[in-house]
């Protein structure tokens, strides 16, 4: 009886299992290992069923391969139990090898699966059939690539025995476009073609974007690909990635720098097994490349009147804080810009604010990140004011244009203004702020008192100009006058003279950068302590000597610092350090020096740039 019951239990246990089994979603996947091969060698084709297992399988033959053999049948199962809920996966993987014959690019037409009499089709693929090495080896030159895993067969080519030749490697700046607008967002990524299967690689010269902002993309892993460029077959290596945004006209070019690689030199052998190549050594090779050019198209002219440089797509928002506001207490009128483009390097719009609200200087938040070819973020400024007066006041519409590349036009984007009605604070007494309101609305109403009845009559019988009053009056207008005309003249000079304004506040930006760059060497990061550094003193120099950041390199630094009285070994150095920030972004930690010794050359450098006109 029991045993009768157990084996009733454990049915009822296999029936509810198929069921769940059976509900659950059934799928037909197709993937190809690899999916680049050269002409002769053997790939997969692999075809995984989730939750069911095929009674039937039709599939066509494959133009320009042969089949060898399948199907190979492979099966996985798992089941889980949380919280009383029981689920069970499994899978069926169906291989197929085939060997390429001929070179192309071939279509894999979809399998038919027949589960249960139902018909369930997989997805069109492709594989990718590259021809054989030609023993010529020309000067390698960018024919494009596709996005392809490379195969794990692929072995050193005859050319590669004795010695590695110059063509066998060689780094290559990958542009998604290379004619732009001024500004515009540009994904660029450092690559690697070689002959190499798992290169050893150390970076020797960083690339250089002169006439760029750059912004690197943090965490890029791309996935190897080959193609055969001019004849030979290449393993390509995505390195880094950059999103570019062009600071001026013209043909401007991006240069890959150098890489220092470890090669694997073989020759071929007599073996028992037959001709083969054998491994004899490593070589030291410096891998370089050509620069690449990108064409930058100067912005529509005229420009809308509230444009500022952005380029991409935007929208704009306006935020009042609090609604109801109140003398002397603070208030608050945020703006928020988010899009994509270049974000990081525009700047949101000045509000007008009426004369009698007290302004304090804007705070920014900048968000970023990379999405796809472009960055995407916001950027959030809030203007915090004080009204010092009773009444209704008017803040006009905020208006922010930006350029659309994609239209090939600006677009303005507009908020609604702000009426705003003001009440007496709590503190402020009744008397001061209607003399306040008296004062700024200059009202010429003025109480007459009955006991200066006699001093009045008196004032009138005596002609004006004979009073010491009208002289003394006149006296005040024109000194207020001269000294107001002395002020807007100086005031005005200031304004025109950017080159100054830029020297007068570049000692404050760099050493509020060096102060953030020591935030991060606390914090142990090195990767943001040295790219701040870096911002740090491009951006010091690049105003100490009023030339534009993105005219400046190595070079003219040297040679303008020179002629400002700087020593050589003052110069060396300060390059030294611009140079050891540059390549932390690609070496290792461990293999820089301490940040603690960088931060004090940096603050030394700052030391002596900021001595430069009193030599």
């Amino acid at each position: 009886m029991m045993k009768t019951k157990i084996k009733l239990l454990l049915s009822i246990t296999a029936l509810t299992l198929m069921s769940a089994l059976s509900l659950r979603g059934q799928s037909v996947s197709v993937r190809v290992a690899p999916d680049v091969v050269v002409e002769g060698e053997m790939f997969r084709v692999i075809y995984e069923l989730e939750n069911a297992r095929a009674n039937d399988i039709k599939i066509d033959d494959i133009d320009g391969c042969n089949k060898l053999s399948g199907p190979g049948i492979t099966s996985s199962s798992s089941m889980t139990i949380i919280n009383g809920k029981t689920t069970q996966k499994s899978s069926y993987s169906y291989a197929y090898t085939y060997r390429a014959i001929k070179t192309g690019t071939h279509t894999i037409a979809p399998a038919t699966f027949i589960i249960d009499g139902k018909e369930y089709k997989s997805k069109e693929a492709s594989i990718k059939v590259l021809p054989p090495d030609q023993s010529a080896s020309p000067a390698p030159s960018y024919s494009g690539s596709q996005s392809t895993q490379p195969s794990a067969s692929t072995q050193p080519s005859a050319s590669t025995s004795q010695a590695a030749s110059g063509n066998d490697h060689f780094l290559r700046m990958n542009l998604n476009k290379t004619r732009v607008y001024e500004h515009e967002a540009i994904e660029c990524t450092l690559t690697l073609y070689t002959r190499e299967q798992q290169p050893n690689l150390n970076y020797k010269t960083p690339p250089s974007f002169d006439g760029f902002l750059t912004q690197d993309v943090d965490n890029f892993r791309g996935q190897p690909t080959m193609d055969n460029i001019n004849g030979r077959n290449y393993i390509i290596y995505p390195l880094r990635k950059y999103i570019l945004f062009p600071q001026k006209t013209g043909k401007l070019e991006v240069n890959p720098g150098a890489l220092q690689m470890t090669v694997t030199e073989y020759e071929v052998m007599n073996t028992f097994f037959g001709r083969q190549m054998i491994p004899v050594g490593e070589k030291e090779l410096t891998v370089t490349g050509s620069p690449t050019t990108v064409n930058v198209q100067a912005l529509p002219s005229p420009a809308p009147a509230s444009y500022n440089g952005a380029v991409g797509r935007f929208t704009l928002e306006s935020k009042l804080n609090p609604e109801s506001l109140r003398t002397n207490e603070a208030a608050s009128l945020e703006i928020l810009i988010t899009g994509t483009g270049n974000i990081a390097n525009i700047k949101a719009p000045q509000p007008e604010f009426p004369i009698d609200f007290e302004q304090y200087t804007p705070s920014e938040d900048i968000a970023t990140r990379v999405s796809g070819s472009t960055v995407t973020g916001s950027i959030r400024t809030e203007y915090t004011f004080v009204p010092q007066s009773v009444g209704k006041f008017e803040i006009p519409e905020i208006e922010f244009s930006y350029f659309d590349p994609s239209k090939k036009d600006y677009v303005t984007l507009k908020t609604g203004g702000y009426t705003i009605d003001v009440a007496r604070g709590a503190g402020v007494t009744t008397g001061i702020v209607e003399q306040e309101d008296i004062a700024r609305r200059a009202t010429d109403i003025l109480h007459i008192h009955k006991s200066e009845a006699s001093k009045l009559s008196k004032t009138l019988s005596t002609p004006v100009f004979y009073t010491a009053k009208f002289w003394i009056v006149w006296i005040v207008i024109l000194g207020g006058a001269v000294a107001f005309l002395l002020i807007y003249r100086k005031e005005k000079s200031k304004r025109a003279d950017i080159a100054g304004m830029k020297t007068a506040r570049a000692g404050r930006v760099a050493k509020k950068r060096l102060r953030t760059a020591k935030k991060y060497m606390d914090a142990n990061n090195s990767e943001a302590f040295h790219a701040e550094v870096l911002k740090a003193l491009w951006g010091y120099i690049a105003d100490r000597l009023a030339i534009p950041l993105t005219d400046l390199n190595r070079a003219n630094v040297s040679e303008k610092l020179g002629a400002r009285g700087l020593s050589d070994e003052e110069i060396n150095k300060l390059i030294d350090i611009l140079d050891e920030c540059e390549m932390a972004r690609y070496t290792p930690a461990s293999a820089m020096r301490d940040m603690p010794a960088i931060y004090s050359d940096a603050s030394d450098a700052m030391d002596y740039l900021s001595k430069l006109n009193k030599k």
